[in-house]
């Protein structure tokens, strides 16, 4: 079970195993706004078992405090948090794991605080919300029957990062939500998943709190940048896990990656899409393990 932590004028709640572990890793989950909770359903129990696994809801999401209407909050308080979070548990550094929209704020955080953070890891990651929403209508709209309007999106270079993004929920209300879920999954069915968020049984009123959270990212507008740039500054050694029919780290992206990340290395989930945690479990624990606690040569 997890606990409610105060930390910079809000309550987070986190969830910890492997206490006594030595090496450190923190999840920042995704969405925007999606919780930790299926990655706390499995994948935190097992990674337990050899490190010390941090996990928690970003303010304003799910279980954690939620955001005012009149409350300043953009992607620096994120990190910020994980910060403030590192130093009230005691961590000196740690290793990050970021899935999808985590992973953009994973290579954020690890570029501005490179002694807080000993590894990163991407899991289906986003580095570009521009890149990858093009990917997800294309791939939506190959399960559209006719050719569609929103071809547009994919077809023309005159939409901008924001344009796209929302044009993604356009396009998903045209597939309607069993066909959108399924373009995120391979060997998990949609309703496999959904079960993981019903079994929790929390009440209902949490479950909007995460759209204040992605509407002050919106306006904020910083989850609108590209940070490919930055990935060539990032020192420390990481870590790319994505399915091999993952929708959201598109083609353009894993290129520039493994051309361009320093101490780089990438693993390819060959039975899974979006979720690898969940489709390929055994794998992805011991990809994860074995990456935190490989020891890195001395420079």
């Amino acid at each position: 079970m997890g606990k409610l932590m105060p930390l910079r004028g809000t309550q987070l709640y986190v969830e910890e195993f492997g206490e006594n572990n030595e090496e450190a890793l923190l999840y920042l989950h995704g969405g925007p706004g999606a919780s930790c909770l299926d990655f706390c359903y499995e994948q935190v129990k097992l990674l337990g078992e050899k490190l010390r696994v941090i996990a928690f809801d970003q303010r304003g999401v799910l279980r954690s405090g939620a955001i005012k209407e009149d409350t300043d909050f953009g992607l620096h308080d994120i990190i910020a948090d994980c910060e403030a979070l590192r130093e009230q548990l005691g961590i000196e550094a740690w290793t990050v794991l970021g899935h999808s929209f985590g992973g953009y704020i994973a290579l954020k955080y690890a570029h501005e605080h490179p002694r807080s953070v000993k590894k990163v890891i991407y899991e289906a990651p986003t580095f570009d919300l521009g890149l990858s929403s093009k990917s997800m209508i294309k791939r939506a709209l190959l399960l559209l029957d006719t050719e569609h309007e929103y071809n547009r999106y994919i077809q023309q270079d005159s939409y901008t990062t924001k344009e796209l993004w929302h044009a993604i929920g356009k396009v998903y209300q045209e597939l309607g939500e069993e066909k959108k879920d399924s373009i995120y999954l391979k060997s998990f069915e949609p309703h496999e998943l959904n079960s993981i968020y019903e079994e929790a049984q929390l009440p209902s009123e949490l479950w909007g709190r995460s759209q204040k959270y992605t509407q002050k990212l919106e306006e904020e507008g910083m989850i609108f940048e590209s940070l490919l740039p930055i990935i060539p500054l990032v020192r420390q050694p990481s870590l790319l896990l994505h399915g091999k029919f993952d929708p959201v780290l598109c083609e353009q992206q894993k290129e520039y990656f493994m051309e361009n990340a320093p101490a780089s290395k990438t693993v390819v989930f060959e039975h899974s899409a979006h979720f690898p945690r969940l489709e390929e479990p055994q794998k992805y624990q011991d990809e994860v393990a074995s990456f935190v606690l490989e020891t890195v040569p001395s420079q």
